[in-house]
């Protein structure tokens, strides 16, 4: 007797194309499930199997994990009749989040930012690497459950050789690296980390043929001196480095990753920047918990509820928003082969809860 059977990803397959533990006949046929290959096929079984087509056989719950176009190889694991049952159906309902698991890849994923992003797309059911200098998480990270479904890779973002491999078969790539202008900082090292660890993995996605790139910036405001502009005795007024590396990430996604797509185009590619001002939320810096909420949510309720948009805009917008913003920009249909920003004001009142 069969007690469930779970199918995931799958087409109308006919018996002879399931590989698997047991004679393909043993299993029912699938029918009416969504087109494309088959990701993922869960038997379980109740009671010893007797069938008049071979010897009797043992109690198992079977995991087989046929091969995606975007795996780099298929996988068959097997439980014991002991496995707790609650286990296979917590996973079933895990598996089950996403019609299409769709495979992200990340970069700053163990920033403030960056790491909401990564927990709000393993909760979504999204395949996520996260490439990271260590290629492991912080502990405030590690200790919670989310980052056990998340593949840490060690790689540098301006250098494609420690990541490009895994990066073949992404469907979307979101980059949110940034730097703030601290005093030890040249103006030169400001700019690259704010806009070549943005870039370089943007142009090795689509060397690959990756089809989305989300790119977190930011929106400064004109009169913020050291993020917006600078000034010295032998430069005079300058263009801070922060705002300058924002600025070429952005200008990288629209007019290089993108380019001449848009309606009409049959370009695929599709870049989305996110331009959040201040995020509110609980920062990290040196295993310390920093809770930003507590001053800035009460602004941001205030900000954003001014009847003039110029004000509103400078509301900070919480942590959350940004990332729900960043995975739906990395994975619905709606940003595909057109270049789109997302700003501060949609941000908070399109993505919040």
């Amino acid at each position: 007797p069969m007690a469930g059977v779970d199918s995931c990803h799958s087409p109308v397959i006919s018996d002879s194309e399931i590989p698997g533990t047991w004679h393909s006949r043993n299993l029912p046929r699938l029918r009416n499930l969504p087109t494309g290959r088959c990701h993922e096929t869960r038997v379980l079984l109740d009671k010893p199997q007797t069938s008049t087509l071979g010897p009797k056989r043992e109690e198992v719950c079977t995991r087989t994990v046929f091969e995606d176009p975007r795996s780099r190889s298929a996988r068959t694991s097997h439980a014991s009749p002991s496995e707790p049952v609650d286990a296979f159906r917590k996973s079933k309902m895990s598996a089950s989040k996403s019609v299409i698991a769709k495979k992200l890849m990340v970069f700053g994923g163990t920033g403030f930012v960056g790491s909401a992003i990564v927990q709000e797309a393993v909760r979504r059911g999204l395949l996520v690497t996260c490439v990271t200098r260590t290629g492991t998480p912080p502990s405030h990270i590690a200790s919670q459950a989310w980052s056990g479904e998340v593949s840490w890779l060690p790689g540098d973002a301006l250098r494609p050789e420690t990541y490009r491999d895994s990066m073949r078969g992404a469907d979307a790539v979101v980059t949110s690296v940034g730097r703030l202008p601290l005093p030890s900082l040249t103006h030169e090292e400001v700019v690259r980390d704010n806009g070549e660890t943005n870039i370089v993995p943007g142009k090795t996605a689509k060397e690959l043929g990756v089809e989305r790139l989300v790119v977190v910036g930011a929106s400064i405001p004109s009169f913020v001196p050291g993020m917006a502009w600078g000034v010295s005795a032998g430069k005079g007024v300058f263009t801070a480095g922060y705002s300058k590396g924002k600025r070429m990430a952005f200008d990288y996604a629209r007019d290089e990753f993108v380019g001449s797509g848009g309606s009409g185009s049959t370009n695929k590619h599709g870049g989305v920047v996110l331009q959040p001002g201040g995020v509110s939320g609980t920062r990290h810096a040196n295993g310390v918990a920093m809770p930003l909420w507590i001053a800035m949510s009460p602004l941001s309720r205030m900000l954003n509820a001014f009847p003039i948009d110029a004000v509103a805009n400078l509301a900070p917008t919480p942590v959350e928003n940004v990332a729900r913003a960043a995975v739906d920009a990395a994975t619905n249909e709606a940003y595909a082969g057109k270049f789109t920003v997302i700003d501060n004001l949609k941000l908070l009142r399109e993505f919040d809860k």
